[in-house]
């Protein structure tokens, strides 16, 4: 698949997740936030694809989703879409927090997070954690490749990595490595 079919699978997928969510108040496995602000999150971060893509103003901390989480995350989405197929970004080069890069990789950011995050909507809401495998195994391969050895520290956005159950998934693989815990253990 080309980055641009992975981002339309992976959005779809957590999409669906965030249209399925009934208590937006839900525990996950990011300590310090709810269903609702991991959503919110993903919507934060769509929103900042145009500043770092050089198409719109810096997206300052906030409120993204207001009185309608579902559409206003799927808007969110479409608008993140809209950027990262302008012609040209996937190649030209763009600022992000983590240097200059080619803006591929703002359609791996995305995905990335969409493949995390979607597993701690499924895990706080009871859905199947098994979210895109071969995704799943993509960006778990590119974290072991950029985290190594190096220590992460406990209560950071990812923590020290924990076990992950026999037989777990991909997603599930992820997930550990990234230091999150299930919550409905």
């Amino acid at each position: 698949m080309t980055p641009l079919e992975d981002f339309d699978t992976a959005a779809s997928t957590v999409t669906g997740l965030v249209s399925a969510v009934t208590d937006w108040r839900a525990p996950t496995a990011c300590a310090d936030w709810d269903v609702r602000a991991v959503v919110n999150h993903l919507a934060h971060g769509n929103a900042k694809v145009a500043f770092w893509a050089g198409a719109g103003p810096p997206a300052p901390d906030g409120d993204y989703l207001g009185a309608s989480p579902v559409e206003s995350f799927a808007a969110s989405v479409l608008r993140a879409r809209s950027v990262l197929t302008s012609p040209g970004l996937l190649t030209r080069k763009v600022t992000t927090p983590l240097g200059e890069v080619p803006g591929v990789f703002l359609v791996h950011m995305r995905v990335n997070e969409y493949v995390v995050h979607g597993w701690d909507i499924a895990d706080a809401t009871g859905a199947s954690t098994d979210l895109l495998p071969d995704l799943a195994a993509g960006a778990l391969e590119q974290w072991r490749s950029r985290f190594g050895s190096a220590p992460r520290q406990a209560g950071g956005p990812f923590g020290p990595e924990v076990a992950a159950p026999e037989g777990a998934t991909a997603a599930d693989r992820l997930a550990a490595f990234l230091g999150r815990r299930s919550v409905r253990n």
